[in-house]
């Protein structure tokens, strides 16, 4: 009969119904789509004073200066790492006391760099590591910033003292960063300054920061001064919106 003959249809209509829907909900298109997204991204090389002057506690009472530039510095990293605004900038973490150190490479790992600043210790052998080179660690940064591809290459170089190790002079640093179009943001922090046996308060004039200001003004960055932790924040923040590019 001609029900008989056709049996085999309810089942042939049941498979090309369900080979439709598969096909549908791959939603397979026709023409060629692109897509095409732009964030904002620096290249910041970030430089932290560790000798031993950093243990002094002038920028908060309950903590040493290096502690609150940690803390500091840290939310700076995480803020520019993970931006809600699309920015995803490639961070590196550098010390120096007499000598200059990579602490991490350039990296996008946010957990990465909060675990490298957290680590972060005042210089262990004082006779043989301990002093203020700044020319050094300048330059120490921009080596490193020399090898990236960014348009945009930042130091942002933190000390609390004057500069006391010449091997390679702050001028002479900054002539080489500004060669290689690296903007760097100098930061003094503290209240006190040392006089060789102690901490003592000296007038504001009387502390010399032309070293770091020459570097901020030879690089077309910017000097900061900070003398407790909540300018030391503010310095930061502030440099945080001066940075941004795609």
């Amino acid at each position: 009969s001609f029900a008989q003959r056709f049996l085999w249809l309810p089942a042939v209509l049941q498979f090309a119904a369900i080979t439709l829907v598969a096909i549908a909900l791959a939603r397979p298109l026709r023409a060629r789509i692109k897509t095409n997204s732009q964030s904002e991204g620096v290249d910041i090389a970030l430089s932290i004073d560790i000798s031993s002057s950093m243990e002094y506690n002038d920028l908060d009472e309950n903590k040493t200066r290096l502690q609150v530039v940690k803390e500091v510095v840290r939310d700076f990293a995480v803020r520019r790492m993970t931006d809600r605004e699309g920015a995803a900038d490639n961070v590196a973490l550098l010390t120096f006391a007499h000598y200059p150190k990579l602490v991490c490479p350039f990296t996008l790992d946010v957990d990465a760099m909060t675990g490298f600043i957290d680590a972060l210790d005042i210089v262990k052998n004082r006779q043989a590591e301990d002093g203020t080179a700044i020319g050094v660690g300048l330059a120490k940064a921009v080596a490193v910033l020399k090898g990236t591809t960014a348009k945009s290459k930042v130091v942002v170089l933190l000390t609390d003292g004057e500069n006391n190790v010449f091997t390679i002079r702050p001028e002479d640093a900054a002539d080489m960063a500004a060669k290689e179009n690296v903007k760097v943001y100098t930061v003094f922090a503290g209240r006190l300054a040392y006089n060789g046996t102690m901490f003592v308060q000296r007038a504001e004039e009387a502390i010399d920061t032309s070293a770091l200001e020459n570097i901020a003004r030879v690089t077309k960055g910017r000097f900061f001064r900070a003398r407790d932790a909540k300018e030391l924040e503010n310095v930061y923040a502030e440099i945080e919106t001066l940075e941004r590019t795609k």
